[in-house]
Formats: structure tokens, C-alpha cells, sequence
């Protein structure tokens, strides 16, 4: 049978209850995806408890002997799976942790449940704040397996921020910057990808004036910001010479974020109004801190790309950064510029120990797998 062909397997991790925790979803939610359909219901039927104590339903997978026993979904058997997982998720430490975040996002997706948009985004969220963006940007890669689809511009938006933040927290050094830039691009690339694509009604066709996810200047900053950044600690670097084919790239891509984005135009304006009538879609944008922690980069990231590009664009480029940084402000001025996420990414960018200090988000020990 096709669809038994791989087993879902967790490594040992950085802690004893993490490692009962992947073991309770592995055993109480997974595995049990993994029978035909008719002995499914049998372990969750009161009328077979008694006769599966001493007869459990036995599967052999990919050579490893499964026995199932009764298990009652209201009596708390079956624990509750997003909370679960993001529960697993937000105790990983180590690069060792990580390495189970694939398998359990394929375990997970096995098993057919439904998940809001918010709950992919969490996950990418919490990988990111560990300085594990990559790990959750390879498991995106294989989408088809593991249900991690770059389908709403907040997955996007939230990825490309700790994409740029590994260069921001590595203080733009050339080779990590390099990488960011890298994945920057990957991820413009597959949001063009079918399997990224925005999950529609049939009878739903896309807003008026609604620009595709790879085609939206909030995600094309995010890849600017780096090639501009990598081109400026590249000069640095070189005796004032910046390498030419990535001035190149720079120039390229502002060129890509003028020719969709009109001047005057407010970031947030930028995709139709009716879009931000629901939050899976651009509502997230409407909260001040949300904003100012994915917006306040990209005007980081068009600063720097100021000083890098040719003069036209350099002032087409000034007329966007003006009108961005007037809606970070004022978004900064709604939550009256308390701590909080968006003030930690503002200041981290632009505050008195900007460029020095320790990294934002954390780094987790070990260099492996995504790092």
C-alpha cells in the first residue's frame, strides 16, 4: 500500500518531556491516521474497549509492529492537535529539536485535519524567533508533504522578516547576508509555484486590482533589503567597490518595486481594500506592532538601497521610502511607541545599538540542519 510507504519517526531531542510530547502525538494522533479506515473507527468505538484490552488491532508499517488499543476522544485519550504541536514546536531548543520539525509537519498533515491560516504562520513564527527560519522555509519547499504552504501574504511576510533578520542579527556580514539573499529569492520563486498559490473557491476569482503574492512590493522589498545590504557590506569590504553584478541585482529589483508600487501610494494600500476585511487574508496588517515589525526592514531595506542604486531610481526609490516611513511612524504613534515586538525590530534597526548588541532572535546551538 502506497500511502504506508514512509512512517512517521522523531530523533531523540534536548529533553526528556519533549521527547514524551512528540511520543504522545506520534502514538495518539499520527499512527492512528495510518489504519484502513474500518479499524479506525473500531479503536474509537466504546463497544470494542473491553475486547481491544486483550485483542488491540496490530498493523506492521515499514517493518515497526503497531498495536492499537481503545481510545475514547471524549475522555481526553486523543490529545488536542494544534495545541499539541505548537506546544512541541515552541519547546524545540537545538538544532537536535529542529530536526524533527519536518517529519512532524508530515506526520501532522498525514492525518487529513484542518488547520486555520493562523497556524502555519505560528509555526514559522516560532521556528523564526529561534533563528530557525530555514528549517521551517525547507519544510515549505515540500509543501505537498508537509501541509507548510506560503499561501497568504502573512506566511510570506513572516518568513521573509526572519530571513532578513539573519543577516540584521549577523550584523550584514557578507556570507550570511549572501544566504539570506539567497533564500530571499527562493522564496519570491516559489510563491509564483502552484503549490503556493492562495487556496480560492471555485466561484471565487481574485479582487479587483489583487496583485499575486510574488508580484507584491511588500515581498519584493524584503529581497531588496538584502541584495542592497550584501552590495553595501560588499564595498565595505572591498576598498569601496561594491560587486558589480549585485549592483546589478540591486537595481533590478528597486526597478521591480517602482514599476508595482505607485508613488504617494501607502504600503497598506497597495493590495485592494476589500482584502483586509478578513484577517487570513491582509487584516493582520491593521495591527500598529504587527506592522511595524514586517514593514519597519523594508524601510531599512530601501534606505540602504538608496545609496547603492542609480540616481533616477535612487530618487523614485525616496519618494516610496518617504510615504513608508510616514506609515511606520504612525503606526509606532498608535501603540505609543511601547515595548513590545514592533519597537524591539524598530530599535534593532535604527536605535542607539543598532548594527551592535546581541541578535534579536535567538541562535540555537549547533550549525545544523537549515543554519
Amino acid at each position: 500500500m502506497g500511502r504506508l510507504a514512509h512512517i512517521t519517526y522523531f530523533t531523540p531531542t534536548s529533553s526528556k518531556d519533549l521527547d514524551e510530547l512528540l511520543n504522545t502525538i506520534r502514538h495518539k494522533i499520527i499512527l492512528p491516521s495510518y489504519l484502513p479506515l474500518a479499524q479506525r473507527k473500531k479503536i474509537y468505538s466504546p463497544k470494542y474497549e473491553k475486547k481491544l484490552q486483550s485483542d488491540p488491532v496490530v498493523i506492521e508499517i515499514d517493518g515497526e509492529v503497531l498495536k492499537f488499543r481503545h481510545m475514547n476522544p471524549l475522555a481526553g485519550d486523543i490529545p488536542e492537535t494544534r495545541r499539541s504541536v505548537i506546544q512541541a514546536v515552541s519547546r524545540f531548543e537545538t538544532a537536535d529539536d529542529f530536526v524533527n520539525l519536518q517529519p512532524l509537519l508530515e506526520g501532522i498533515y498525514y492525518t487529513g485535519r484542518k488547520f486555520d491560516a493562523g497556524f502555519y504562520a505560528k509555526v514559522v513564527r516560532l521556528a523564526g524567533r529561534r533563528g530557525r527560519v530555514y528549517d521551517a522555509l525547507a519544510c515549505a519547499r515540500m509543501a505537498r508533504r508537509t501541509g507548510l504552504r506560503l499561501d497568504s501574504s502573512e506566511k510570506a511576510n513572516e518568513v521573509l522578516h526572519f530571513v532578513q533578520f539573519k543577516a540584521v542579527d549577523a550584523g550584514f556580514a557578507p556570507a550570511d547576508t549572501a544566504r539570506a539573499l539567497r533564500w530571499a529569492e527562493l522564496v519570491v520563486d516559489m510563491l509564483a509555484d502552484e503549490q503556493h498559490q492562495p487556496r480560492r473557491r471555485k466561484d471565487e476569482p481574485p479582487a479587483e486590482g489583487e496583485l499575486p503574492l510574488d508580484r507584491d512590493p511588500q515581498v519584493l522589498l524584503a529581497r531588496l533589503h538584502l541584495a542592497a545590504a550584501l552590495a553595501r557590506s560588499r564595498r565595505a569590504g572591498g576598498g569601496g567597490e561594491a560587486d558589480e553584478a549585485v549592483v546589478e541585482k540591486v537595481n533590478k529589483y528597486a526597478a521591480d518595486v517602482v514599476g508595482l508600487w505607485p508613488e504617494g501610494k501607502r504600503l497598506r494600500d497597495l493590495q485592494p481594500a476589500v482584502l483586509y476585511g478578513g484577517e487570513h487574508k491582509m487584516g493582520y496588517l491593521l495591527e500598529p506592532n504587527k506592522f511595524v515589525v514586517l514593514a519597519a526592514p523594508l524601510l531599512y531595506g530601501i534606505e540602504t538601497a538608496i545609496d547603492v542604486v542609480e540616481p533616477e531610481l535612487a530618487d523614485q526609490l525616496r519618494s516610496r521610502r518617504d510615504t513608508l516611513e510616514a506609515e511606520v511612524q504612525e503606526a509606532r504613534a498608535a501603540y505609543d511607541m511601547k515595548p513590545g515586538r514592533g519597537e524591539a525590530v524598530y530599535q534593532k534597526l535604527y536605535g542607539a545599538e543598532a548594527g551592535s548588541g546581541e541578535p534579536l532572535y535567538q541562535k540555537v546551538s549547533s550549525t545544523q540542519p537549515g543554519d
